[in-house]
């Protein structure tokens, strides 16, 4: 089963690719999609334009049987809060226009339940899912590669994998959380 991470941003989303069978899983892709691509004063019409170029392309290629996107926190700041759901958005817009049945697709997870599912704690902070994460898919999939992701590409690896165990709890299966050999 191919499942997609994705965390919005409106200057830069990360985005994951795992491949999860029985006990093994292996991340086909991963990385970040630099929206601002070198001008921090780039139009937010344009970075939207961008993102959603990305996700319509990545989509097509790996089509996924899940996605799942995290969502908008509470903000202090509304400007910021209102761009990032702008992002949200865009990236839901895709999952629908790009994937068939995307209602049954798309799985909207929070910050809490992600760190909750990496970590055993939802109050745990960016360097423990970092840690939990790489120690985990480390053991998982000895082949991968996991000091290259940055910050934004490690979160949409949490929230693929935050998807994949929601939904076989959703349905009934019986899933593996702890690491196989």
């Amino acid at each position: 089963m191919r499942v997609l991470g994705l965390d919005p941003g409106s200057r830069n989303c990360g985005y994951c690719v795992l491949d999860v069978e029985e006990s093994r899983l292996n991340i086909l892709e991963a990385g970040t999609w630099n929206l601002i691509k070198g001008n921090p004063k780039r139009a937010l019409g344009s970075r939207l334009e961008l993102l959603a170029e990305s996700a319509s392309l990545l989509l097509q290629r790996f089509n996924p049987r899940l996605v799942g996107l995290e969502k908008a926190v509470a903000f202090k700041n509304i400007s910021s809060a209102l761009t990032l759901s702008e992002a949200r958005g865009v990236l839901r817009l895709k999952v629908y226009e790009e994937l068939s049945h995307a209602t049954d697709r798309l799985i909207e997870l929070s910050p809490t339940e992600i760190k909750r599912v990496a970590t055993g704690s939802g109050a745990s902070n960016k360097e423990a899912v970092e840690k939990m994460l790489t120690m985990r898919f480390r053991q998982l999939s000895a082949d991968q590669e996991l000091e290259g992701l940055g910050a934004d590409a490690f979160d949409a690896l949490a929230i693929a994998w935050t998807a994949w165990i929601v939904h076989n709890k959703r349905n009934g299966i019986k899933v593996w959380t702890e690491v196989r050999r």
